[in-house]
């Protein structure tokens, strides 16, 4: 549903979320209830990617749909070439965004990414002492846990111009200390009893339970931001995206796509209606649907080029795949490309059906298919590499 407000949008990416442990047909079994409650009233997308195999992929690749550079976009520092963004356009249509993170936005140069797309910066410098840290591990601590960040949120952010804000969520990531531990592992054992596992499941579960128990943890975080949300007079303008950075390496995987295998919901009290998609679509999709979205609904100014990966989210409703996409898993490791129903890592190629599932296959023509058009991106991301400027002059926005 349309409003004459440009509606609001709030990203809430979660540290870790893979769909192996996160909604129906998780093949861990489900340990976020309130997300799976959430996505049955928002559209979701069950056979999502994430671009990368760790946080370093996921501002570039969710808000600029921008090619991965030597080791990543980030890796670039003050020497990023000029880009548009979903952040950067929106701010020129007079939006503002902020960035809720309770670790170091410096980080992997997130912060100068940020700054340069117009986004104000609330890391854990910005936090108080009425705020908890996480509780430390031989003297190391990350920062502040996802209650902590979501209240500093809602502290924080009460602009009355329309908004485009990010949190990214911390509790999720090694080494897995959260707030109320004991009462969260409590939860986790009730969990494993209301999914019905057996106790050999139960056993291998045990292996990572201060994994699953973060992962309750921040659930229900987010569950409790939902709710305060709901008690705010934007919330009825205001479209929630939430996506998993990248599926928790800590965990052992089934595949070789498992790593970017994440769940993505859209929810928003504007939707007319709720759908399951289960084609395949990533985060290099987000920002050229979101800005085509803005641009046919709210009559936003589209630029006729693009320098998008992503070529936006598929919502057919069965399994397929209509992208070509690179993954880089870390900085390092630029060895996946999907396309159609095929994943191609390293020299081996698999088929990809429904619920992420690969088979090895033996088929020489498909493999060169997906090798040449590997070798086109890589001759691109070199020219990059190499200097050339991503976009035009006339496209910078300024």
């Amino acid at each position: 549903n349309k409003k004459t407000a440009a509606p609001n949008f709030v990203f809430i990416v979660v540290e870790g979320l893979g769909r192996a442990f996160s909604n129906k047909d998780a093949y861990l079994g489900s340990f976020t209830p309130f997300l799976d409650s959430l996505s049955d009233k928002s559209l979701y997308w069950s056979n999502f990617l994430s671009a990368g195999g760790r946080t370093f992929a996921m501002l570039p690749s969710m808000f600029a749909s921008l090619p991965y550079e030597k080791n990543g976009f980030l890796e670039m520092g003050d020497k990023m070439p000029a880009h548009v963004s979903l952040l950067n356009i929106l701010k020129k249509q007079g939006y503002s965004s902020d960035f809720t993170y309770g670790g170091d936005a410096s980080f992997d140069n997130m912060s100068s990414f940020l700054k340069m797309n117009g986004t104000t910066v609330v890391d854990k410098k910005s936090f108080s002492s009425a705020y908890q840290t996480m509780p430390s591990s031989s003297g190391f601590g990350w920062g502040y846990g996802d209650e902590e960040v979501f209240r500093k949120y809602n502290e924080t952010n009460n602009r009355t111009q329309p908004y485009c804000n990010i949190v990214l969520t911390l509790s999720t990531h090694n080494p897995f200390l959260i707030s109320e531990q004991d009462k969260y592992l409590g939860l986790f054992e009730h969990r494993m009893q209301t999914l019905g596992f057996t106790e050999a499941q139960k056993q291998e579960h045990r292996f990572y339970k201060n994994q699953y128990s973060s992962i309750l943890y921040a659930d229900n975080a987010i569950r409790n931001f939902i709710h305060v949300y709901s008690q705010r007079a934007d919330f009825s303008n205001t479209i929630f995206i939430i996506t998993g950075d990248h599926r928790m390496p800590e965990i052992p995987m089934a595949s070789k796509i498992d790593r970017y295998h994440v769940p993505l919901i859209i929810y928003s009290p504007l939707l007319k209606r709720s759908k399951t998609i289960a084609s395949v679509s990533s985060h290099l999709d987000i920002t050229p649907t979101l800005l085509s979205f803005m641009g046919h609904q709210y009559h936003f100014p589209i630029a006729a080029q693009a320098s998008w990966l992503g070529s936006g989210l598929d919502t057919t409703e069965t399994f397929r795949n209509v992208h070509a996409y690179p993954l880089i898993q870390t900085k390092n490791d630029l060895v996946d490309f999907v396309m159609d129903n095929y994943m191609l890592s390293g020299n081996d190629l698999y088929t990809i059906s429904n619920n992420m599932n690969l088979d090895p296959v033996e088929n020489d023509v498909k493999k060169k298919e997906l090798q040449y058009a590997f070798l086109l991106f890589r001759q691109k991301n070199n020219r990059l590499i190499n200097g050339a400027p991503l976009i035009p002059d006339k496209m910078v926005v300024k």
